[in-house]
C-alpha cells in the first residue's frame, strides 16, 4: 500500500506540481530594472524545478514499471539524458542568471545595465541552448517510446496520444503555455492509465512488449 501511494505520489503528483508551477514562470524583462526586480523569484523558481525535473523523469520511468522490450529500453535512457541535460540547462540558464540578476539589486542603473546586459541572453548561447536541445529531445524520445512500450502491452489509445503530445508540446519551451500543456498532458495520462478502464496495473502488465 505504501508503495502505491510513493508511486502515484510520483507519478500523478509531481506531473501536475510542474504543470501549475510553469504558470508562474517569470515572464521574460522589458528592460534591466524589470530584469533586476523578477531576479529573486528567478533564481527560487529554477531551484524548485531543477529536483523536480529529476522527479518527473523518476515518473516516466514508472510508467513501464513491469514492462521489457526494446522501447522500454529506450525510453529508460532517454529519460535519463533528459534528466542529465535539462536539469544542466536549468541551473545554467535558469538559477545561474537568476543569482546574477539577484545580486544586481542596489547596484546602479548602469551597472544593473551591463549585468543585464551580460545574462539576457543566456539561455541561447550555444553550449547551455545545446544543453536544452538535448534534454527536450530526450523528453521526446522517451515518451515517444514508453508510448509505443504500453500501447503494445495493451494500452488504450488515449494515452499513447496524450503521452505524445506532452513530448511534442514541451519543444516549445517549459515556461506557460508551452510547459503546462506538456506536464498536464502527461498528468491525464498517466491517470487514465492508473485509473481508466482496462488499466494497466503494475502487477498485471506482462514482461514483454
Amino acid at each position: 500500500m505504501e508503495r502505491l501511494v510513493l508511486r502515484r505520489s510520483v507519478l500523478l503528483g509531481v506531473p501536475l506540481a510542474l504543470a501549475i508551477l510553469e504558470i508562474f514562470h517569470p515572464e521574460r524583462p522589458n528592460s534591466a530594472s524589470e530584469a533586476v526586480e523578477q531576479g529573486v523569484w528567478f533564481m527560487w523558481f529554477h531551484f524548485i524545478q531543477v529536483p523536480l525535473i529529476g522527479l518527473i523523469a523518476l515518473a516516466v520511468y514508472l510508467l513501464t514499471d513491469g514492462l521489457e522490450g526494446r522501447a522500454v529500453m529506450v525510453s529508460r535512457w532517454a529519460i535519463g539524458v533528459f534528466a542529465v541535460f535539462f536539469s544542466a540547462y536549468d541551473a545554467a540558464a535558469g538559477i545561474g542568471t537568476g543569482y546574477a540578476l539577484r545580486n544586481a539589486r542596489g547596484l546602479s542603473a548602469g551597472a544593473q545595465e551591463a549585468i543585464y546586459g551580460a545574462v539576457k541572453d543566456m539561455p541561447v548561447v550555444s553550449l547551455i541552448f545545446g544543453l536544452s536541445v538535448v534534454g527536450t529531445l530526450g523528453w521526446v524520445v522517451a515518451l515517444a517510446a514508453a508510448a509505443m512500450a504500453l500501447r503494445r502491452a495493451g494500452a488504450s489509445l488515449g494515452p499513447f496520444i496524450l503521452l505524445i503530445l506532452a513530448g511534442v508540446f514541451l519543444m516549445g519551451g517549459h515556461p506557460y503555455p508551452a510547459g503546462t500543456l506538456a506536464f498536464g498532458s502527461f498528468f491525464v495520462a498517466a491517470a487514465w492509465l492508473e485509473f481508466g478502464p482496462g488499466r494497466l496495473s503494475s502487477a498485471s502488465q506482462p514482461l514483454r512488449t
